[in-house]
């Protein structure tokens, strides 16, 4: 398995990689953001004998500075039940763990994704409900927080502590908005 760091050159096959694995959702304004030098976002394209399988990335909150997230991941379907997803979510908890990180998190939906909340369970991540009142888009999009430790530690909860999903969508629905619509690149 190789990770390639998303750039400009590559920018447009992240994003229909992402359209694939996400459809209806847009990672594109994550991925341009982390573009800039300073930025706290980090994404990869995943490639299996040096074919595409998948995008993974890692990020941060400042307010949160124990804690790495794990962001837009996912394997394509010719991919799945191969390992290369478990291998692919070790390597983010390595890179987390290299960087200091005491904890490595991620949301996900509550509702139609029994596969990804097995998947995460799986491989030692707890989870907890995402339930903040003053983040408006939880009551809308039932969301799942998991979370694991990566040292000795006691697994601290994320006791839904803000993690700014009205504003994602928010940020998604944006640049949906400023782009044409377009076929679905791999049907």
């Amino acid at each position: 398995m190789k990770l390639e760091r998303i750039a400009e050159s590559n920018l447009r096959y992240a994003v229909e990689i992402q359209a694939e694995l996400f459809p209806g959702e847009s990672a594109e304004a994550n991925y341009e953001d982390s573009l800039e030098a300073a930025s706290p976002f980090e994404y990869y394209l995943i490639y299996e004998e040096g074919v595409c399988a998948g995008i993974i990335g890692i990020y941060s909150y400042p307010e949160d500075p124990d804690s790495a997230w794990l962001g837009w991941f996912g394997i394509l379907e010719g991919f799945r039940r191969k390992h290369l997803g478990s291998r692919a979510l070790k390597r983010y908890e390595e890179m987390a763990a290299a960087r200091g990180y005491r904890f490595v998190r991620l949301y996900t939906d509550a509702v139609n994704n029994d596969a990804a909340i097995a998947f995460y369970k799986a491989n030692g991540y707890l989870g907890e409900p995402y339930l903040n009142p003053q983040d408006p888009a939880c009551r809308q999009y039932p969301t799942l927080i998991f979370s694991k430790s990566l040292t000795s530690d006691a697994l601290m909860p994320w006791n839904s502590r803000s993690i700014h999903l009205t504003e994602q969508i928010a940020k998604q629905r944006k640049k949906e908005s400023c782009l044409p619509k377009r076929e679905a690149a791999f049907r």
